[in-house]
């Protein structure tokens, strides 16, 4: 399955929970340390590479899998020819690990790339604004205005990103199986819809 979440909606939690109910492997750190062996480079070239200049928020999407605290990059951009490599290669990994079934993947676009697999179950975590905002300024500790500028930035980058990369529109309810409000059931509740989900699917 592939988790996709708008900012601070606690994608990271409700992925490592689901992944822990069905006793499914979890893709997020994992995947810039298999795409850095490949390539020859270091994990951090990897999550550092994407697209374009890079600002603070920016940074924190590529580095950060949905609300946990890491250090963020303050190094330039890497040149376009290598970001567009690491993606290739970021996609392909993806395929190659979703092939093998029983893993759940978060962010990284997963649902567009994957996006009719057999098997695939595409979720999709929204939260109520301000909800996010008070996650955003208790994990970074940013200000309200700062965290509110951070979460309208980062989903606006990332629907445009996986419009004009994959033809994908992010975020639309009808582009994916299941979509989840994260502030209103919580990030157990949450994991334990998806994996319902996911049993009711394997017993049709």
């Amino acid at each position: 399955m592939t988790i996709s979440r708008e900012y601070g909606a606690a994608g990271l939690g409700v992925a490592d929970a689901t992944a822990r109910i069905l006793g499914y492997d979890l893709l997020t750190e994992e995947l810039p340390r298999t795409v850095a062996a490949r390539l020859g480079t270091s994990a951090e070239k990897v999550s550092e590479s994407g697209t374009g200049q890079r600002s603070f928020t920016e940074r924190i999407l590529d580095n950060l899998e949905a609300g946990t605290p890491e250090a963020v990059s303050t190094k330039p951009p890497l040149p376009g020819e290598f970001d567009e490599t690491v993606r290739r290669e970021i996609e392909r990994t993806m395929r190659e690990r979703a092939a093998g079934g029983d893993v759940v993947i978060l962010g990284r676009s997963g649902s567009a790339v994957l996006a009719g697999m057999p098997g695939l179950l595409r979720v999709f975590l929204t939260a109520d604004r301000q909800w996010r905002i008070e996650r955003v300024m208790e994990t970074f500790h940013r200000t309200r205005n700062e965290a509110a500028a951070d979460v309208d930035q980062l989903d606006a980058m990332r629907r445009k990103f996986a419009k004009e990369r994959y033809k994908f529109n992010w975020g639309d309810a009808r582009s994916y199986d299941l979509v989840l409000d994260t502030s209103r059931f919580g990030i157990e509740g949450a994991a334990q819809l998806i994996a319902a989900a996911v049993r009711n699917l394997e017993a049709q």
